[in-house]
């Protein structure tokens, strides 16, 4: 298959949405019945989804929060999902008002409500779909924002887990880490089969099935492979439960996430 040739899902109000059905877990209402019934049978399995969401978006905001603290000054946001507050945007602007943010999104009621948002200063939104990673490095509107020579955040949480091997998640990141500059940060996070009950795990797969992406369970092995060339920062990667400022979730089903620098190219 040539690269950027992977077709994005059509729009559907019956058909469950990752990014709706995440709104539901964070109490927004924009979402439908379809999204609410499948966020229903995960939280029927799993009562605690709705906070391990709370501590993924944590973990993303501490991400957004350390790497610009460190100088970083643009941020790239995939599957950037409905707005909510405090967002990416907030919270980079209130440690660097001189950021500048660009979420990009194939959903189109993400793309309707974040359109509606972009008032916000700093922020901007684009269409595009992470499996095709090179069509978005290539968008105008990208790089009207985003200096590819100068240090950035890639910001790619609980996506990837929505993305099939046979669309090669690890040819996405490559994508990015190979285009982005020495010093820049990569923060990701996924969900895990590592130490999970096989029958959550079906469930939760079961939860998705009629939805417009299948959830992929992958082990902490795999996930910590998609770091390959980076240098993790402290604490590896783990729970997003785990990470200063920590939260207090059942561990029967755990989000990983990880923040890596990209080293300076080694001189032979």
């Amino acid at each position: 298959m040539r690269p950027d040739s992977y077709s994005t899902p059509a729009f559907s109000a019956i058909k469950a949405a990752p990014a709706r059905v995440y709104d539901f877990y964070l109490g927004g209402k924009d979402n439908f019945a379809a999204d609410r019934e499948a966020g229903k049978k995960v939280i029927d399995a799993f009562p605690a989804a709705p906070r391990l969401a709370r501590a993924n978006r944590g973990f993303s905001l501490r991400a957004v929060r350390d790497c610009v603290e460190a100088g970083v000054e643009q941020i790239i946001d995939l599957g950037t999902g409905i707005p909510t507050s405090p967002n990416v945007a907030e919270i980079a602007c209130a440690a660097n008002p001189h950021v500048r943010v660009i979420g990009v999104d194939n959903d189109p009621v993400v793309l309707s409500h974040q359109r509606a948002a972009v008032s916000r200063g700093g922020y901007t939104i684009i269409e595009g779909d992470i499996r095709r990673p090179w069509s978005i490095l290539a968008d105008p509107g990208f790089n009207d924002v985003i200096d590819l020579s100068q240090p950035v955040l890639v910001l790619c949480t609980a996506v990837l887990h929505f993305i099939t091997e046979a669309e090669e998640p690890q040819r996405i990141i490559t994508a990015f880490t190979d285009a982005i500059a020495a010093g820049s940060f990569l923060a990701l996070s996924a969900v895990t089969s590592s130490d999970t009950d096989p029958t959550l795990i079906a469930q939760i797969r079961d939860a998705y099935k009629d939805a417009t992406a299948p959830v992929i369970f992958r082990t902490a092995e795999h996930i910590t492979s998609w770091f390959a060339g980076l240098e993790l920062l402290q604490p590896g990667v783990a729970s997003v439960t785990q990470w200063p400022g920590r939260i207090g979730l059942p561990t029967t089903l755990r989000i990983l996430g990880g923040i890596a620098r990209k080293p300076p190219l080694r001189r032979p």
